[in-house]
């Protein structure tokens, strides 16, 4: 059976932040995994998900947010996992990232409750195993930037939408 088509919103990393979390997914890897996690959009945390026809609804409602949201810093402070098949790093939760959440909070995909994260790898549950165990190794805690939001159908990937959020405060 053929998955339904699906949008997501997400806050998307600054250009630093892509290049540690970049670096912490090639050492996973570099263990021999290769995983189904989407390697062709940016490092970010998913704020909500929608069905396809509300493309244009999301289009207005995120360049309406980019004028108004800033910039902000966002702690990504532990290595966890969802069932060990999705390996991820975990945000510090704060005001600015749960406004966001907030203002594009949507759940078309699936019965989960948000648990904001930033997706390293997903796999069988006994490299998932592995790989954690070499990133509670590795992984140190790190100040990162929101600095845009992104639109994107899900599956086969697509990025349909982007803003830059405004200067920083």
């Amino acid at each position: 059976m053929e998955q339904e088509k699906f949008l997501t919103v997400f806050a998307v990393f600054d250009e630093q932040t892509q290049r540690e979390l970049k670096t912490l997914q090639d050492g996973v890897l570099g263990l021999g995994f290769v995983g189904t996690q989407t390697m062709d959009i940016p490092f970010h945390i998913s704020l909500g998900t929608y069905p396809v026809k509300d493309k244009d609804e999301l289009t207005a409602k995120i360049k309406k947010v980019c004028v108004t949201q800033k910039v902000f810093d966002i702690d990504l402070v532990k290595v966890n996992h969802f069932n060990n098949r999705v390996l991820f790093v975990e945000p510090d939760v704060n005001a600015d990232l749960k406004n966001l959440h907030d203002i594009f909070n949507g759940n078309f995909q699936g019965n989960f409750n948000w648990h904001a994260h930033a997706t390293i790898y997903c796999g069988e549950e006994n490299e998932v195993e592995k790989a954690k165990r070499y990133l509670k190794k590795t992984f140190k805690p790190l100040r990162a930037k929101v600095v845009s939001i992104q639109m994107g159908e899900f599956f086969p990937t697509k990025l349909l939408d982007s803003c830059n959020l405004a200067l920083e405060k």
